[in-house]
Parts: structure tokens; sequence; C-alpha cells
């Protein structure tokens, strides 16, 4: 088979795509085209997530049935461009990692073509990369439970936040979990903010021990939503909002309303129909990255100390 190339012009950047029409979902039908086509008309909403948080992805480059691997470190071959920061590895590591910064839409149609169908950004910035400024509760259903048993954990999670003073927003996974972030002010280092989320587990685990696990054996999960306060830590991320999963219906990690959570449903938003729902919706998370929360009651009352140096 040869290999199709074209270039095209993104806000004045060329950029070559190769393969326009390899199918990268092939159970929905969805090609590399449509990720670079989404990838282009969705940039406002990608970027206002992504901008200045060092990046992880996925990579598919021949599909979704075949091999895929993480990627952390910018390639040598990224165009001019394509904007890095290296930052030494977490745990004493002296391993240094070049990751991308998206911080313009040329670089996520490039990223688009590289077949980048993931995008995992850090909760925090690379101006301050050991302070973050989301804090995510990440809502895993284990073996025995599904989508409609993470929804009821999600609703008990914001009623915590509620009674504790917190303003918080919901994000659909893409797959069968929920992710729900919550704005703070960027002062609390990810041992704080792990903490946290841990500590709000293991309250409602002792509440409604049947629906509801901290524990971090798969196997000793079965029939209960995992409560992953470890995804808080430090170079773990999350799909970032808008960003499609690797599901063989091609589903986006979307953002939803409160309302909406208590009827949707993961296959209700996909490659084939999310920019409409972005034509017609606003980013439901934007607004929160000016809302920026204080922990310092919400810490006192669960017990855990700010942790500011």
């Amino acid at each position: 088979m040869v290999e199709q190339r074209q270039t095209v012009i993104i806000d004045g950047q060329e950029i070559e795509i190769t393969n326009w029409d390899k199918v990268l979902w092939p159970e929905a039908g969805f090609t590399k085209g449509d990720l670079i086509r989404y990838y282009t008309l969705a940039a406002p909403y990608l970027l206002t997530h992504l901008r200045d948080r060092p990046l992880t992805v996925t990579r598919y480059p021949n599909g979704l049935e075949a091999n895929s691997f993480y990627q952390k470190n910018c390639p040598a071959y990224a165009p001019p461009f394509v904007q890095t920061v290296p930052i030494k590895g977490s745990n004493g590591s002296e391993k240094t990692i070049n990751y991308i910064l998206v911080q313009n839409r040329p670089t996520l149609v490039w990223l688009a073509n590289q077949a980048c169908v993931e995008l995992h950004p850090w909760l925090s910035r690379y101006t301050s990369p050991e302070f973050p400024d989301w804090m995510v509760f990440d809502l895993d259903p284990a073996q025995g439970c599904g989508f409609d048993d993470a929804r009821e954990i999600a609703f008990l999670v914001k009623k915590a936040l509620d009674e504790l003073g917190l303003a918080s927003c919901p994000k659909l996974s893409g797959a069968t979990g929920i992710h729900i972030y919550v704005p703070i002010e960027p002062k609390y280092p990810y041992s704080v903010t792990s903490g946290f989320v841990g500590a709000i587990g293991k309250i409602l685990e002792m509440v409604y021990p049947a629906k509801v696990t901290t524990e971090r054996l798969v196997r000793n999960r079965t029939g209960r939503v995992y409560i992953d306060h470890l995804q808080n830590l430090q170079g773990k991320t999350l799909a970032a909002p808008y960003s499609p999963r690797p599901h063989p219906a091609g589903t986006i990690a979307a953002p939803v309303t409160w309302e909406e959570l208590e009827v949707v449903y993961p296959h209700h938003f996909h490659l084939g129909n999310i920019l409409e729902r972005l034509h017609k919706t606003p980013d439901l998370l934007a607004a929160a990255l000016n809302h920026r929360q204080s922990l310092d009651e919400a810490l006192t009352a669960v017990g855990i100390g700010a942790g500011i140096t």
C-alpha cells in the first residue's frame, strides 16, 4: 500500500498529512481524517484544557485493533511550532522528559496525524508543576457494576462536596467511568489534593460499603465503584475534556451538567456528533478556570493539613 501524503496549512503553518483515509476506529468507521477534522474544529475547546499543561498521548498508528503505545517525550522530528518543556522525573528520578505543550491549533493537527487518539494533560501547568489547579475524583466501576453505578456514586460525591462548599463539574470518561473536576487555587501540593480525594473516598466507603471502594487491588473491588485518589499524584493523568477515547464507538470524554448526568450515557457523545454539541453547548468547564477555590476549610473539615509551605 502506497502511503498517501498531502500538505495542509493551519494558521499559517504547513503540516504534512499522511494516510488521511486510514481507519482508526474500525467498528464505527472513523478515520484519521475524522480525527484531524475534529481536532481542527474543536481546537478552541481542547486548547482551553491543554494549554500550558505537560502532555502524555496514546497513539494508535494502525487503529484501535492494532498495537498502541503511550508517549511522553516529544519525538525529535516534531516541527518547530510544537512547543515543549523539560521536566525531571518525580520520585528522585534523574531522567528528564521533554513534554509536549499544546499551545496552538497546528500542534493539535500534527498530533492527530500522529494518530494520537487520547490526550492526557497534567492537572497542573508547567509554570507551577507541583501545584495542580484541578482536583479530580475518578470513579471507576469494577467488574459487576457499570455506568449507572458510577452515576449514583457521582451524586454522592457531589453532595459531599456541596456540604464542604466546593463547586464541582462532572465529565463522562468516554468509557464506564465518571470524572468529577474541582477547580482549586494552585497552592496545594499533589500530596494534599490526593489525600483530600482519598479522605472523601474513605468517608463514602464507610457510609456506603456495598457500592463504594478505595481498595487498590482490582480483584477486591468486585461489584463496587472505585474512587481513585491516586490519579491526583504528580505525573498521573486523565483523558482531557473533549479528548477522543479508544472505545469502539469513538466516544468522547465529554463534560456534562449535573442535570444531564441524570440521564446521559457515554455512547451519547462521539466523533460523529460531538461537533454539533459544541456548536450548541458552551464549554462547561471553561468558567471553572476562573473560579479557583480555596481548600483550607474543606481540608480542616476532613482532618487534613493544607500542606502549604
